[in-house]
């Protein structure tokens, strides 16, 4: 690993994390959270986060918590010693839903009152939830739960992105979504650049495809813009062929179709609408130089009621007709 020279880094403020972890907790979401701020101290040569590793009891109840696949972590710590923390991790996957602590929904309640920041991965937003935090807000878990956490909190929205920001409340998928939301949050920090600094020694060990790199880098990017922006445009590529209206995109994402409105015009001078028009076009012509589908079947595919407002809707956007150019493909094969 290479550390980033000297003369490319800054002072930076160092930061006080606290993994807290419950009976149960997801390994791998906690494992890659720990790598990632690991990675960004051992670039930056000394440390921007220091982190302590703690229990969610008050008092001490062991020198360890066992993860769900039974593997033993060592803590140092209880939520006592978290009070003080600039960033706070809830770490819960098995039996999350039914577990009750006063003591630590009064921890993070306190941490959010005076502007700190809370991280809840894979089934931690049913703890945020439980303390009261998520009142008119958002959040994600782990699909496998979603379900679960529907039932028990209806007024709460899920959303499906790998991982939500609201405010200062970030919420996980789990898995190697927590890598996506560690990135966010050390750009927050300390930059855009020094997060794919960091970004990079994740994707040189990892089997990825070229394109997958540039989208992970790309949504990282809009959402150091803006994270409602980031969110639309991530959920908007998984809705090619069913588009929702921009009013329920919105909604999915835990804003106002104003804000994504604003978010939309100042970032990509155009409207939430076209930009999705725009994707579904993009989407539509690789699909025909790529493929042999049928014009029609191809603008079913990207959420068209009929051929002919698809075709409209192309010539107006790359100014020749879908036909016109299938025939030029054609012609070069």
């Amino acid at each position: 690993m290479t550390q980033i020279p000297t003369d490319h880094l800054t002072e930076k403020k160092v930061v006080q994390v606290s993994f807290i972890l419950l009976p149960g907790f997801a390994l791998t979401s906690f494992a890659l959270a720990i790598e990632a701020l690991s990675v960004a101290n051992l670039l930056n040569g000394s440390e921007i986060y220091q982190y302590q590793i703690c229990q969610a009891e008050p008092v001490d109840t062991g020198n360890s918590i066992k993860s769900s696949n039974n593997v033993p972590i060592e803590t140092r710590g209880n939520i006592v010693s978290c009070q003080h923390s600039d960033l706070v991790f809830v770490c819960g996957y098995r039996n999350v839903a039914d577990y009750n602590n006063p003591q630590l929904f009064t921890l993070l309640r306190n941490i959010t009152r005076r502007k700190g920041r809370i991280a809840a991965l894979s089934c931690g937003s049913f703890i945020l939830a439980k303390a009261g935090l998520l009142q008119d807000k958002s959040c994600t878990l782990v699909p496998e739960y979603c379900s679960t956490f529907a039932e028990l909190y209806p007024n709460i929205t899920l959303q499906e992105n790998l991982y939500t920001v609201t405010e200062n409340l970030l919420t996980s998928a789990g898995g190697t979504a927590t890598l996506d939301m560690l990135l966010y949050l050390i750009g927050q920090d300390h930059g855009r650049d020094f997060a794919h600094h960091v970004s990079q020694q994740f994707l040189q060990e990892r089997i990825r495809s070229s394109e997958e790199i540039q989208t992970t880098r790309r949504y990282l990017t809009l959402r150091m813009k803006s994270a409602c922006l980031g969110a639309a445009v991530e959920l908007m590529e998984k809705h090619i062929s069913a588009p929702y209206p921009i009013s329920i995109l919105a909604n999915r994402i835990g804003t106002t179709q104003r804000n994504l409105e604003t978010a939309f015009q100042k970032y990509e001078q155009t409207s939430p609408g076209r930009y999705y028009l725009r994707l579904r076009l993009q989407h539509a012509r690789k699909m025909i130089e790529e493929t042999h589908l049928g014009i029609a079947n191809i603008a079913q595919a990207t959420g068209f009621s009929s051929q002919s407002h698809f075709s409209k809707c192309f010539r107006e956007q790359f100014n020749h007709r879908p036909s016109e150019l299938r025939r030029a493909n054609s012609s070069f094969k």
